[in-house]
């Protein structure tokens, strides 16, 4: 018996993990955000993933603020100043808010209401993840342009100028490279190098599908479109929102010159972790968009015999990429290519158990969630 046929004729769990297309009626087992036959967007899907937001209108009195810059942060006591001094020191001439949504156990948010009582601050008790953290702010933002700085990063007192004058050239995102911010580590470079290999300084201005949301900017009609970031996916959840920015046309304007420096992780553990969890959730995002190594995310038999050579290709293109584009960078840091084939294999792990998880399980009926209203607990 076919495949197909088989899910049909046992139409209760068919429509527990499958997927219908609502324009061309297409039919298929694993949920997908975009119809492979018609290209539509499937509708249940999207709206399980991507929230509305429930964007307010800015109040008269902050009309004139020019941008939003939009900071998640948790447990950041080490690097918080610098990234607020940076950001609150611009070559900007306009008006414009930072808003810090903070979920952190440590000194940071008493550092930023003693040290920047200028700094708009929500803390939350619990844990909240980045995608939605930035969401949470946008709904809190004012003008035309929300950007975003994570919380370990540094931005040059050029940063929002170069923004702001990319948007207003016509760019509805426009986002910029990433410098490493702990060069003297060289578990710091390893994550560097795997992480940041497509956003290094080098060449020109040009189009692009994704760039990370340490460093980037959106029209807000981004997000009374396209809604919020999908906060399941973490850390892959601004990929995933670019993906399907990417699939309605929309591409990113990333310039090279728009730096920040990045702080990166520096011990084992915390490495490994991470990079666990990057392949746990890629192979969630390819369950969804069909992307080059989808096939091995709907195959967790097939990703396990791959498991072994996933990280090593990953790895051969990662130093390709350095040796085409910033040879130098390779030869002065080579010590740091055995951590990051290690990095790699616990990206591969993590690969694996992704694609053996339970496939998404989208509602029939799933209603179009919003998220949760927060009060501000610290502003200025």
């Amino acid at each position: 018996m076919k495949v197909s046929r088989y899910w049909r004729n046992r139409k209760e769990r068919y429509q527990l993990i499958g997927t219908q297309c609502d324009s061309c009626g297409e039919r298929f087992i694993a949920p997908r955000l975009i119809c492979p036959a018609c290209r539509h967007e499937i509708a249940p899907v999207v709206r399980h993933i991507f929230p509305k937001l429930p964007l307010q209108p800015s109040p008269a009195q902050e009309e004139k603020t020019a941008v939003t810059v939009i900071i998640p942060s948790y447990n950041a006591a080490t690097t918080i100043q610098s990234t607020l001094s940076s950001i609150l020191d611009q070559d900007f001439d306009e008006p414009y808010k930072v808003i810090v949504i903070d979920s952190s156990n440590d000194r940071t948010p008493t550092i930023i209401s003693q040290e920047f009582p200028q700094v708009h601050l929500i803390h939350h008790d619990q844990q909240t993840d980045p995608g939605t953290a930035r969401n949470l702010g946008v709904n809190l933002a004012y003008g035309e342009i929300i950007a975003c700085l994570d919380a370990d990063c540094v931005a040059p007192p050029d940063w929002l100028r170069r923004m702001v004058s990319a948007q207003r050239a016509g760019h509805q995102v426009v986002g910029g490279s990433v410098e490493n911010g702990n060069p003297k580590k060289t578990l710091a470079w390893a994550s560097y190098l795997g992480e940041f290999r497509e956003f290094i300084p080098v060449g020109e201005p040009r189009l692009v599908r994704h760039v990370p949301t340490c460093n980037i900017s959106y029209h807000r009609s981004i997000f009374s479109r396209f809604g919020g970031f999908p906060t399941s996916f973490y850390p892959q959840e601004d990929l995933l929102f670019h993906w399907r920015l990417a699939q309605q046309g929309i591409g990113i304007w990333f310039d090279p010159n728009i730096k920040v420096r990045h702080t990166h992780r520096a011990a084992w553990r915390p490495y490994l972790r991470h990079q666990h969890r990057i392949g746990h959730i890629t192979a969630q995002v390819l369950e969804l968009t069909g992307d080059e190594g989808a096939f091995l995310a709907h195959s967790p038999l097939l990703a396990l015999l791959a498991m072994p050579f996933l990280p090593a290709i990953k790895f051969l293109r990662t130093v390709a990429h350095f040796a085409n584009c910033q040879p130098s960078l390779i030869r002065k840091h080579w010590s740091a290519l055995p951590a990051l084939l290690i990095g790699l294999y616990a990206w591969g792990s993590g690969f694996v158990a992704g694609a053996w998880d339970a496939p998404l399980r989208v509602p029939e009926r799933e209603p179009l969630s919003s998220p949760t209203s927060i009060e501000k607990n610290v502003s200025s």
